[in-house]
Order: structure tokens, then C-alpha cells, then sequence
């Protein structure tokens, strides 16, 4: 009876010896596990910490370097952490964030470590490196950071660490700086874990670094586009000056010698024979051009200081077209163009600045002419519907090439064929018509195709422009 239960103890006792390695075996995995998922939270937890300064900063790439090099430090047990950046558009690394658990550093510089050929490791494809730093000397050490022997050897007494990881910072494809860990033991003891953890790092400071960066190169650009935008500014007040006092000194002798001229032509001064009154008809041509010029010359130089006024006065359009297309008929006939225009019978009077107005219409007839093909035709047109008039001048000449018509009413822009058919051009022409027209309340008309002629004209809601109807008097009661 004694054998049997014997017989029967001996495999309880393996089994329990069995269950006692199986728990051990188990305690050994999860306190391995335990280990691996403290890692991964402090992995996890510095990546937050790095993406919270990164969002939540609005500071210098330094104070970010420097909240990210102790934030490292606070989460870990390395005794030094510093970030190096390449700024852009330079040879060097520069130091710009350091922190240490070690007390009563001396100051530390803004150390620079050059990219020169002689430093293979920055250009292998090598993400980090191991030193012992027992096997780099004061000199090396001092040449490489730009520094002071002395100064290497105060810093290696305050703090001294046996080794460091260098760990490559990307962005990009391309190296934005290098961060420096230090550590307690020789560079043997360093794992492979603690590398692991130092590249996932990386990539996390690296994107900070990269964004920091451009950031601040685009500040510097933008900076840079201010002060060039306020010097454009200056000289583009500098040259409205320019041309509002040389309008002005022109405009006096100008109208002088139009006058001269017009009385010449009327004969106050004598008669003139067929070929004085051509050559005289040309010159008053010119100068009424001239008086025009500088007319949108004053008003640019109006819009800028706020002194753009529109007048209106009782104005009759049809009267004012004819008078326009009478001045310009010698002018279209000497290019071999026919010009034409039926005025209108009954034409309403509107309340018009009569002057700027007169200036927009001959302005487009006075275009229309001048690009008009060889032997062309050029149509002036003024109508009244039930709402509205509306003027066109029409012509068959060279027209506005698509592309460029969204610029043609801004100052000083001309089309490339116009600049080619008139060189003399200064693009101010449609960009006054366009501000005298949108000022009294009217529409710009415009309609082109290369090479096939183009309409430029206005319209007006009659509405609007009425005269205003005087009061009726009141007839006296009678007593």
C-alpha cells in the first residue's frame, strides 16, 4: 500500500515543480513585457511633450531647442542632451539648446561644428554614432567646437560623462541638425534600446527643428518683402510728386499753345495758305493729345491723395460726341480711315462732369484710330433705350489678345501688340475711363478678339442722371 501511494506522490511533485518553472518562466516574460511598455510610455510620453512645445510655441528656434534639450533630460536618465541646427543657406551646425542634470556648468557659447569634407560620418548613411570621449583629446575637442582648450577642460571637470551618441536630425531628405546625448558609462554600454529610443526621437525633433526653421526663414523673408514694399511705396509717392508738379508746370503753356494755335486757324491772325492750315491742324491735333496726357496724369495723381472730385454739370452727350469726332475726323482721314457717326435727334441731358467725360470719349475714339487696321473703319455709336445710353466706339483693328484683356484697366498696363502698333503709349488711358465712369454711377463697356477689332464704350441708367426739376412757384393767394 505504501509503494502505491508513493508511485503516486512522484508525479505530483513534478507537476508542481513544472507549475512552479511554467510561473516563473511567466513572471520573468511579463516583468520583460513591463519593462518594454514602460519604454514605449516613455517613448510616448516625450514624443507628446515634443509635439506640445512644438504647437504651443511661439518663441525663437533657440528657447524651442532649449524646452525640447530639457524636456529630454526630465524624462530620462541621460546626464546631457544638446540640439544642434543647420540655419539655412549655411556650411555649420550651430548649437542652439542645451540642458544637463549636472549643476554649477560654467557658460556655454553658441558653439558651431563646420560641414566640411574631413567629417565622413555627416555624410554616411549612418543615422547615429557611439564615442568614448577618454579617447578624444582637449585639442580635438576644442577644434571641433570652435572653442578654447581651457574652456573643454573647465566643461569636461563640471561634467563628466564617459560618453556620447551623435544622432543625425532629418527633414525632408535633407540634415537640419544633429542631436548630442550623453551618457554615465563607455560608449559599450550604450543599447540598442537606447538607440532605438534616440532615433524615434530624432524624427520628432528633426520635423520640429525643420518647421522651426522655415518658419523663421519665411519671417526673414517676409520682412525683407516689407521693407522692399515700403521703399517701392516711397519712390511710388516720390514719382505721383513727380508727376503732379510736372503736369501742373505743363498744363499752363500747353493751353497757351493750343489757344495760339486755334486763333491761328480761325484766321485772327491772317489768312493761311492750304498747306500752313494741314500742318497747323496736326500740331493743334497734337497739343489737344497733350492737354489730355496731362489731364490723366492730374487725376492719378487725384485718386492717390484722395482729391478726385466729379463735377456734373446739364450735359448733352450727342453735342459733345459730335464736337470729339469733328476734332479727330483730319486725323482719321490721314490714315485712310473712315470714321462715322449719326447724332442722335432729341438726345435726354443728363448731369454729367462734362469735362472728364469728353476726355473718356475721345480717348476711346482717339485708341480705336490709332489700332485700327490700314484703310479700316471706325464706328461711334450713342444711343438711348428705355433705361439707359449707352456709347461704343467700334473699330476693325488689331483687338486685345484674351489672355491680357483681364489686365487692360489697370494704370499703366498696355497690351504687347498695342506697345508694338504704338510705342508712345503710357497705359493711363482706359484706367482713368474706367475710374471717371465707375465714379458717376456708369458701366464699362468692352468687348475684343485679336486681329479681328474691338468695342470700347460706357453706359449709364438714365434714372440716376436726371436734372433735378426746380420747385414750381407758388402762385399768391388771392386777398
Amino acid at each position: 500500500m505504501e509503494k502505491k501511494k508513493s508511485r503516486l506522490r512522484v508525479p505530483f511533485i513534478r507537476k508542481k515543480q513544472q507549475l512552479e518553472l511554467d510561473m516563473a518562466e511567466l513572471s520573468q516574460e511579463m516583468y520583460k513585457r513591463n519593462l518594454e511598455l514602460a519604454d514605449t510610455n516613455q517613448a510616448l510620453s516625450l514624443l507628446r511633450t515634443i509635439d506640445n512645445l512644438v504647437l504651443e510655441s511661439h518663441d525663437e528656434l533657440a528657447i524651442l531647442c532649449q524646452n525640447i534639450a530639457r524636456a529630454v533630460i526630465d524624462h530620462s536618465t541621460y546626464p546631457l542632451v544638446a540640439i544642434l541646427a543647420n540655419p539655412p543657406h549655411k556650411d555649420f551646425l550651430e548649437l542652439f539648446g542645451w540642458a544637463t542634470s549636472f549643476k554649477g556648468l560654467p557658460e556655454v557659447e553658441r558653439y558651431r561644428v563646420e560641414l566640411d569634407d574631413h567629417d565622413k560620418w555627416l555624410v554616411s548613411p549612418d543615422r547615429s554614432s557611439k564615442i568614448d570621449l577618454k579617447n578624444l583629446s582637449n585639442e580635438y575637442i576644442a577644434h571641433m567646437l570652435n572653442d578654447s582648450v581651457k574652456d573643454v577642460e573647465d566643461l569636461r571637470r563640471a561634467m563628466p560623462i564617459q560618453s556620447v551618441v551623435f544622432v543625425k536630425l532629418f527633414a525632408r531628405h535633407r540634415l537640419v541638425g544633429l542631436m548630442v546625448v550623453g551618457f554615465n558609462q563607455e560608449a559599450a554600454g550604450v543599447t540598442e534600446k537606447e538607440l532605438a529610443l534616440l532615433d524615434r526621437l530624432s524624427e520628432a525633433v528633426g520635423i520640429a527643428l525643420d518647421n522651426k526653421l522655415l518658419f523663421e526663414e519665411n519671417q526673414q523673408v517676409l520682412r525683407q518683402l516689407q521693407k522692399t514694399n515700403e521703399k517701392l511705396k516711397s519712390m511710388d509717392e516720390t514719382k505721383d510728386e513727380f508727376i503732379s508738379m510736372a503736369s501742373h508746370q505743363l498744363r499752363t503753356p500747353l493751353t497757351s499753345v493750343k489757344g495760339y494755335l486755334s486763333m491761328v486757324l480761325e484766321g485772327d491772325a491772317g489768312d493761311i495758305s492750304q498747306m500752313q492750315q494741314k500742318l497747323l491742324d496736326q500740331a493743334f491735333i497734337s497739343s489737344q493729345r497733350m492737354v489730355y496726357l496731362i489731364a490723366d496724369l492730374l487725376n492719378v495723381s487725384r485718386l492717390r491723395t484722395g482729391k478726385f472730385l466729379i463735377e456734373p454739370i446739364a450735359t448733352n452727350l450727342a453735342d459733345v460726341v459730335e464736337s470729339e469726332v469733328h476734332q479727330l475726323a483730319e486725323t482719321a482721314k490721314a490714315r485712310g480711315l473712315t470714321l462715322s457717326y449719326q447724332k442722335p435727334d432729341n438726345f435726354p441731358t443728363l448731369m454729367l462732369d462734362e469735362t472728364k467725360i469728353r476726355q473718356v470719349m475721345m480717348n476711346f475714339m482717339d485708341n480705336a484710330i490709332y489700332y485700327a487696321k490700314p484703310n479700316g473703319r471706325v464706328v461711334v455709336e450713342l444711343k438711348e433705350t428705355e433705361k439707359t445710353i449707352e456709347y461704343t466706339v467700334t473699330d476693325d483693328g488689331i483687338g486685345v489678345p484674351k489672355s491680357e484683356q483681364h489686365h487692360l484697366f489697370t494704370k499703366f498696363y498696355r497690351a504687347g501688340n498695342a506697345k508694338k502698333a504704338r510705342p508712345d503709349g503710357t497705359g493711363l488711358g482706359l484706367f482713368m475711363a474706367k475710374k471717371v465712369i465707375a465714379a458717376q454711377g456708369g458701366a464699362i463697356i468692352f468687348k475684343s478678339e485679336e486681329n479681328n477689332g474691338s468695342t470700347f464704350g460706357f453706359s449709364f441708367e438714365k434714372s440716376k442722371l436726371q436734372p433735378a426739376v426746380p420747385p414750381t412757384p407758388e402762385t399768391p393767394s388771392q386777398p
